[in-house]
Formats: C-alpha cells, sequence, structure tokens
C-alpha cells in the first residue's frame, strides 16, 4: 500500500489547533469509543491531516504524480530523469511542488517518504528538505506526488471550507446562516450530475458546479475568479474529502455491528461480568481485528477502497453519460400538454406527488411522514428527507429556478435519472425518451403559464388607481 506524505499547509488564517478532521458525529455516536479510535487513526494513516496530509496512491485521484530515477546524487540534491509517458509533468510547475512528497520505489530508500525543498526545472534536480537516510544510487527509482493536492488544500481553504467545513461535512463557520445547508461530501454523492443514476459525479459533473455555481442557493460561480488549473486541483481535493468520508462511513459501520457503543452495558447485564473486564475484552479484540491481514482491517480496507476505485473511475468513462437516444421533440403547444398530461398522472410520472398539480412543490408528499432507510423507521418531521436527513422540499417549477442547470438536457437528466441523494426517482425505465422531452417543455413552460396576466388599471372610488387579477 503505497503512501506519499504532501505536507499541505492551510491555506487561512486559522488556529492550527482547530485545523483537524472531527469525526462524523451522527455515525459514530453508536460505536464504541475504542473502535472510533482505531478509525481515527486509520483514516489518519491514510489521509493525515488538514496541515499535512497524505496523497494515497491506491486512490482514483490525481495528486500530480511525476515518475523517474536518479541520474547523480549531490548531498541532498538529485540530479534526475522522469518517465514522460507515465508522470504529469504540467504538475512540475506547481507553485506547491515544494514541500511534496518524494517516495523512492526501489533502492536503499525503497518505501521511504521525503519532503521537497526545491525543484530547479533548468537541471532538472530534486532537493530533499532533510537529509536522505541512504545516499540513492544510479537509476534508483521514486515517486513524486502531493502537488496538487497541497494546491487544492490550499484553494479550499481559501474558498470553499467557510462553507463546506474543514472535512467536507457542510458544517462550515457559516454554513449554519445558509439555507439550503452546503453540500457534505462526506457520502460521496453529488446532487446535479449528467451520470446515470447509480454512478459517481464525474470531474466534469464538479467542474461545471465550481465554475457556474448552484441557482438558488449560495454556492457561487468561481469562474473568472479560479483559472484552469485551479480548478483542476480544487476539484481533486474535493473527489479526496469525499473519499475519505466515504472510507470513515464504512468503517463506522462496520464497527458498529461488533463494537456497538451499549456493548458493554447490555453485556454486563446479561453475563454479571464487571464493565472493566468487557472493555479489556473489547480492547483485545479490536487488537487482533487491526492485526489479522486476511479478515481483519486491512482486508476490509482492501474491499471498500477497492469498490471506490471502480466506482470513481467509472464516473469518468463515456458511457455513463446520459444522453438521449432521441432527439429533442420539438417544444410545441401539443408536446407541453402531452408533458402535462403525464406530470399529473400517478401511474405515469408521478411528478405531481411532489410537485403538485401546478408545479408549485406542493404535492401530498410533502404532507406524509417518509420513512428513514437509516434507522428504519419514519422521519419525525412531515415531509420529504434526503440522504444527508435533511428536510428539504420539491423545487417549486414556477419560479424558473433549477439548481441542476436550465438547458433541456439538464431538465432531461433531471427527470430521467432522478437527483442523487433525494427522493427524486428516476422514470426512464417506465417513461420513454419523446415523454422525456414532452416533459421537459412542459416544465420549461410551467413558470410562464403560472402568471396570470394583469387586468388593466381603473379608477377606484376614490380616483386613485387599482388593479385587478392576480399578478403572482
Amino acid at each position: 500500500m503505497v503512501v506519499v506524505l504532501a505536507g499541505a499547509v492551510a491555506g487561512c488564517a486559522e488556529d492550527a489547533s482547530q485545523m483537524r478532521f472531527a469525526q462524523n458525529a451522527d455515525i459514530a455516536k453508536p460505536v464504541h469509543r475504542k473502535a472510533r479510535a482505531v478509525v481515527e487513526k486509520t483514516l489518519e494513516e491514510h489521509f493525515g491531516t488538514p496541515l499535512d496530509s497524505v496523497a494515497w496512491l491506491k486512490l482514483p485521484v490525481n495528486y500530480g504524480k511525476t515518475e523517474g530515477k536518479v541520474k547523480s546524487v549531490d548531498g541532498q540534491s538529485l540530479v534526475v530523469d522522469f518517465n514522460a509517458e507515465t508522470s504529469d509533468l504540467e504538475s512540475l510547475k506547481s507553485p506547491e511542488l515544494n514541500r511534496s512528497g518524494l517516495l523512492f520505489t526501489s533502492g536503499a530508500n525503497q518505501g521511504k517518504s521525503f519532503l521537497l525543498a526545491d525543484y530547479d526545472a533548468s537541471e532538472q534536480s530534486l532537493e530533499t528538505l532533510t537529509a536522505l537516510e541512504s545516499v540513492p544510487a544510479e537509476g534508483d527509482q521514486f515517486v513524486v506526488a502531493g502537488q496538487n493536492l497541497r494546491h487544492g488544500r490550499k484553494l479550499y481553504a481559501r474558498h470553499c471550507q467557510h462553507c463546506h467545513g474543514i472535512n467536507g461535512d457542510g458544517d462550515g463557520t457559516t454554513a449554519k446562516y445558509l439555507n439550503p445547508r452546503p453540500r457534505d461530501y462526506r457520502l460521496g454523492i453529488f446532487k446535479f450530475t449528467s451520470t446515470n443514476k447509480d454512478t459517481k459525479a464525474s470531474r466534469d459533473d464538479l467542474k461545471r458546479i465550481l465554475s457556474q455555481g448552484i441557482p438558488g442557493t449560495y454556492m457561487p460561480a468561481f469562474v473568472p475568479m479560479l483559472k484552469e488549473n485551479e480548478l483542476t486541483v480544487l476539484i481533486e481535493y474535493v473527489r479526496w474529502l469525499a473519499m475519505r468520508g466515504e472510507l470513515e462511513v464504512q468503517l463506522l459501520k462496520d464497527l458498529k455491528n461488533d463494537y456497538a457503543a451499549d456493548r458493554v452495558k447490555k453485556e454486563a447485564q446479561e453475563s454479571k461480568a464487571s464493565t472493566s473486564e468487557i472493555e479489556k475484552q473489547i480492547a483485545k479484540q479490536l487488537e487482533e481485528y487491526v492485526a489479522n491481514p486476511t479478515e481483519g482491517l486491512a482486508a476490509f480496507i482492501e474491499t471498500v477502497t477497492g469498490d471506490m476505485v471502480l466506482a470513481w473511475e467509472g464516473a469518468e468513462t463515456a458511457g455513463t453519460v446520459i444522453m438521449p437516444p432521441v432527439p429533442r421533440v420539438p417544444d410545441t403547444a401539443e408536446s407541453r400538454e402531452r408533458g402535462k398530461a403525464l406530470f399529473v398522472k400517478t401511474d405515469g410520472g408521478k411528478c405531481i406527488n411532489c410537485h403538485g398539480p401546478t408545479g408549485r412543490g406542493n404535492g401530498f408528499q410533502t404532507e406524509d411522514f417518509q420513512k428513514n432507510d437509516a434507522t428504519g423507521g419514519f422521519f419525525e418531521k412531515r415531509g420529504l428527507h434526503d440522504s444527508w436527513g435533511e428536510q428539504i422540499k420539491p423545487r417549486d417549477l414556477t419560479r424558473g429556478i433549477y439548481r441542476g442547470g436550465r438547458r433541456p438536457i439538464d431538465i432531461y437528466r433531471r427527470i430521467s435519472q432522478g437527483i442523487k441523494g433525494t427522493p427524486m426517482p428516476p422514470v426512464a425505465a417506465t417513461v420513454k425518451p419523446e415523454q422525456i422531452w414532452d416533459l421537459v417543455n412542459y416544465v420549461l413552460s410551467v413558470p410562464f403559464e403560472s402568471a396570470s396576466p394583469k387586468a388593466a388599471k381603473t379608477n377606484s372610488v376614490a380616483g386613485q388607481p387599482s388593479e385587478h387579477g392576480n399578478a403572482n
């Protein structure tokens, strides 16, 4: 398992003592504190801390990795030869290359990481921050990685952290004042994507959100403020945070089965054993779990990360992007009428159930109690909830604000595949592509049809102008 120290430094003037990754409290609470400590230690080993991040090369993150071999050595200075075929040579121009990680993959220093102090492009030489433990030989191979992670971390701290929080939990210092809440990345779910319902968000999806913002929310557009290379590294850092959160969630859920927070109390009541004896037993079992290479912690991490790699890499394949199999149906009155008929059918698109008969977001499901899949019961409050447990309202289509984009293709994708992390379901399995286009045409017409024309002004009895009718 190869890791490279990235040595990221905070990019905002925040007290370093507060710069730490907080545990996912909602999921961690039912887990025994000793098991939570195992999760915390595991995450720090593979991801580091906000001020000292780790580029875990197993993950599908573009850390700015470059590979090469040593040509000659002079103290802490290495003249090197980069492998152009397997290296991201553009990342060598990163302003964050210094203090990135240099990992030897062969020779006397194999498996050891060192921080870089400088890079001289003209001489193609690397200088390490500290002395190497052993003098590298000519031909020793190495990997440089982490510069994109460092750069992305600084940009995130400057532009994103105050809303999305240090570890991407959507609980930054300004989050409590915002409605809707900022996105919590830790489930690895992003709502507005171009990919199918079972696929992660692609880099292009995240780039579109960063570039254009999300209408109707406090998520701003960062173009032209951020340049292309800055968008690239910021996207990689957000993906890295999401993967960290996913691993944390999976570890906590798995350990909860055998190490629940109330285990000591229950076993003490059942077996009459002392709580101290049970605590010792839990500690011993956790030690064995961590040490077991085939059925313990390492094996579980290998399985989870393997699935994560497939999921995130899968989002970058062309076949996952939703492209309608037929051209858009012409936006005619007839098409809109067909779309409206589908919209109000309870056995068709079922849009009316949430969005209401006129698209105002007041369907009957907003008054029902929704099932909570996480607990098996129901949410305490009536209405719809998302995967983060937040109460949400269906879109009021009469306003003409579409958070996932207002292009016809954007609306098509929302209807066809649903909205990830929300009760908005996909209809592609039951509604034909031509019918989805009819729905698109109708939805885009709703804001214009909802407003009744104003009546002509007349004089009131007092001689003052008055208006009749509903201007909405």
